[in-house]
């Protein structure tokens, strides 16, 4: 008697190869929608192998397993790119330096290396120059309004004058640039950490694409004390740091 040929589970075989191609693209990020794809249809087809009558088992549950661990590893690599997305996004860049008299300053504007006052700062959306920096401006800031709160102890009003010029798209506003004050201990010092009328001019106003505006912006700091400015150069913008007197 001739020897019974071997049976084939031709839906198994299917779904075992579409298991393979789909665990292949689901570990590549830039491919895998493909892998999204595949690996449902093999699972289902593999399902479906493994209840046909009088079929072979083996491939249709090693389709099956295939494709239920190709899900996983695809659902990793897709979490790890939005996470890295998502970090990408909100940690800002160094902006762009070019300090005064020189072509662009690379590895210029990091804590580390902060730019110059009177630096140009180049991000996305704005240019920025920190025309000006007063320590202690704490009469001319009690000046600006009589209902000014006057400094904790020990502290004093810093002063910090801008020029912004906005490069996007449709208009902005002047006062998304912000300014923070980082001591040398690290601690940041924020103008909404204080309550108090800016002196004119303030940094505010919309502008259009080319648009200017020169400003103050006040900062409650310890007196005395050393430390940088931190430059954002709008929501989610790049930023830079700034070196002081």
């Amino acid at each position: 008697m001739p020897p019974t040929p071997k049976r084939r589970n031709t839906v198994g075989l299917v779904a075992l190869i579409f298991a393979i191609i789909g665990f292949v693209f689901g570990c590549i990020p830039g491919a895998l929608i493909v892998g999204w794809v595949l690996l449902p249809i093999a699972f289902i087809l593999g399902i479906v192998g493994l209840f046909q009558s009088g079929q072979p088992k083996k491939t249709p549950i090693s389709a099956i397993i295939i494709s239920a661990i190709g899900t996983i590893v695809a659902a990793v690599v897709f979490l790890t790119v939005v996470s890295d997305a998502i970090d990408d996004a909100f940690t800002p860049d160094t902006a762009t330096v070019v300090e005064e008299g020189q072509s662009q300053s690379d590895g210029v504007g990091t804590r580390d290396n902060p730019a110059k006052i009177g630096a140009t700062l180049t991000g996305d959306e704005w240019k920025v120059v920190v025309n000006g920096f007063t320590a202690d401006a704490t009469d001319q800031v009690m000046a600006a309004n009589e209902f000014n709160d006057e400094p904790k102890p020990g502290n004093a009003y810093a002063l910090v004058n801008l020029t912004v010029t906005y490069t996007g798209d449709e208009s902005s506003y002047a006062d998304f640039v912000s300014v923070a004050f980082v001591a040398a201990d690290g601690t940041t010092y924020k103008p909404y950490d204080s309550s108090a009328v800016t002196p004119e001019p303030a940094l505010d106003g919309e502008l259009y694409n080319g648009g200017t505006a020169t400003g103050n912006v006040d900062i409650e700091i310890p007196k005395n004390a050393a430390g940088l400015l931190r430059i954002e150069l709008g929501p989610l913008g790049d930023e830079a740091f700034v070196a002081i007197p």
